[in-house]
């Protein structure tokens, strides 16, 4: 019986001293978690400092973003752009990012560096609606610096396979200042949609409108542009008023909305 006891003893102790090995032995693997926990943590309040901590001064790395209609985006970043984009991050309330690791793919563990591919799951939100989803191609190398571990490269591809509100194109085709017509492409789950919207600037019992096969806007003596009840803004102009009214009509798809 005591043989049997010394041996379960024996055999948990070198359980917990091989995975104590094993966890100190994966600095690389640590410096990836910590990352994704880091950019996590900024939305419950964290401080940018603790994720740049995680980057070297030398740091360099690249992204290919790769959009829904197969575009693609290519930007290098240093440290001091890292930055900028934490400020981005942390500074609007209404958006927030998280990671969510999915599977290691290759691991290589040095004395004084290593390298780590990963599968990482990302979503966005602004104002708490999906703004994106979809997949890091994450490569990552660190290196010890005065016994500390830190990035010093990464590049990643990021595709994105799910978007439900994001940046929208809004082409206008005016036929003098009474009757438009708009072209709007806006993110729609896995693709952009198209919509057409014809617009006519008319007046009603002396008072000015602007409508659509659906809707009414009253365009106000003052330049207020009601809608439902509610100014929306202030415009000066029939192309002002039909900007104003797509971006109400569109504020739940579109973060932003460039006109052409």
């Amino acid at each position: 019986m005591k043989k049997i006891t010394l041996l379960l003893i024996l055999s948990l102790f070198s359980f917990n001293v091989y995975s104590y090995t094993k966890v100190d032995n994966e600095p690389i693997k640590k410096l990836l978690m910590d990352y994704i926990d880091r950019i996590n943590a900024l939305e419950k309040g964290a401080n940018k400092t603790d994720v740049l901590y995680l980057f070297d001064e030398k740091y360099t790395g690249n992204t290919v973003y790769i959009n829904l209609s197969g575009a693609l985006v290519r930007r290098n970043y240093s440290k001091k752009d890292i930055s900028s984009q934490l400020d981005d991050i942390v500074n609007d309330d209404n958006y927030s990012f998280q990671l969510m690791l999915d599977k290691v793919v290759f691991q290589s563990q040095k004395d004084k560096a290593g390298a780590i591919s990963a599968v990482i799951n990302f979503e966005s939100f602004i104002d708490k609606k999906l703004a994106e989803k979809g997949t890091l191609l994450m490569d990552m190398v660190g290196i010890e610096i005065n016994g500390e571990w830190k990035i010093v490269q990464n590049n990643m591809v990021r595709v994105s396979e799910a978007k439900d509100i994001g940046d929208c194109v809004c082409y206008m085709y005016g036929n003098g200042q009474t009757k438009f017509v708009t072209e709007v492409y806006f993110p729609d789950g896995l693709e952009y949609s198209q919509k057409l919207e014809s617009f006519q600037v008319t007046t009603r019992d002396g008072q000015r409108l602007l409508k659509t096969h659906s809707d009414e806007f009253d365009w106000k003596g003052t330049g207020n542009l009601m809608y439902k009840g509610k100014s929306i803004g202030k415009v000066e102009n029939s192309k002002q008023a039909i900007q104003a009214a797509v971006k109400e009509l569109y504020k739940d798809s579109c973060a932003k909305i460039t006109f052409n």
